[in-house]
């Protein structure tokens, strides 16, 4: 058996996009109406962006997370 034979053992390579194509997918979901509030990207170059809208906000569980929350403790 040689080098080049297949091995299925062997993991693909991740291919995470860059810099550019970020900001590419960013900028399309602004001109979109989307308020980019997170990001996800995947090891096979996916880009999900998340709208603000859509992502849950921890209600406080107490009076002291309200207040951690509010900027009220320093």
């Amino acid at each position: 058996m040689n080098a080049m034979t297949h091995n299925p053992r062997r993991r693909a390579k991740a291919v995470y996009p860059g810099k550019v194509a970020i900001r590419h997918a960013k900028e399309a979901a602004e001109s979109m109406g989307i308020d980019p509030g997170g990001l996800e990207i995947c090891p096979d170059g996916t880009i999900r962006i998340f709208d603000r809208k859509a992502i849950p906000t921890a209600a406080p569980k107490d009076e002291f997370e309200e207040w951690l929350q509010a900027g009220k403790l320093g």
